[in-house]
């Protein structure tokens, strides 16, 4: 009987995980992919974050390099799997959870290969598994090349010729960037967007905002 099952080991998966071990846990973390960090190594291939290596960190283990630069996807799915290992954080890969019951106080987690007991179960899978497409792109004519941001790797897959791009998030921003280089890009926003800039006064904003009490919330 385990005292908690983590399901996922992204970011939030180990980092909960750490705190666990801290504290003498009886624990697992279950793991879908084939790596810890495949979600990020699966990415498109300029990703990069907008967050510096000093604020991309998880609790005891600084990402390795420049502390002001910005780590890509492979260096932080590099990372991810180095802290699992330096913690020994106990990882079980290629199990993917297709159900949990909940037996009076006890939880069960059902695997294709197995059924796990534990106390308490974590859920820590994120919340963009699902990619989300809105319903007109099943109106458009089948000769409009359509991709979704999760299969999109580079601009090679991309036809010549006009390209919109829907939706301002992080994602959508960096891969219209990328394809204004080679393609005509429209961006499709359903509301204004603010920005913030990366750096001011030659600091990162997030050491900005970490001075002035914005970045961290007590829990």
């Amino acid at each position: 009987m385990l005292d908690a099952i983590i399901v996922g080991a992204g970011q939030a998966g180990l980092t909960m995980g750490y705190y666990l071990k801290q504290e003498g846990y009886n624990f697992l973390l279950l793991e879908a992919g084939k790596r810890i960090g495949d979600s990020w190594r699966n990415r498109y291939d300029s990703l990069q974050l907008f967050t510096p290596r000093e604020y991309s960190s998880l609790p005891g283990m600084i990402v390795k390099g420049e502390g002001n630069g910005f780590p890509c996807k492979d260096e932080m799915a590099t990372y991810l799997e180095e802290y699992a290992r330096y913690f020994t954080l106990p990882v079980q890969l290629q199990t993917e959870v297709f159900k949990i019951k909940k037996e009076k106080d006890i939880f069960e987690l059902h695997t294709p290969t197995e059924t796990l007991q534990s106390k308490k179960v974590v859920i820590a899978t994120g919340g963009f598994q699902q990619p989300y497409i809105p319903s007109f792109s099943q109106h458009l004519s089948s000769h409009v090349f359509q991709i979704h941001s999760s299969q999109y790797k580079s601009p090679s897959q991309i036809p010549k010729g006009k390209v919109l791009v829907v939706g301002g998030g992080n994602s959508g921003m960096q891969i219209a960037v990328e394809l204004a280089k080679t393609h005509e890009v429209t961006m499709s926003i359903s509301h204004p967007l603010t920005f913030l800039p990366l750096h001011l006064f030659r600091k990162s904003i997030f050491n900005w905002l970490e001075k002035l009490g914005l970045l961290y919330a007590e829990v």
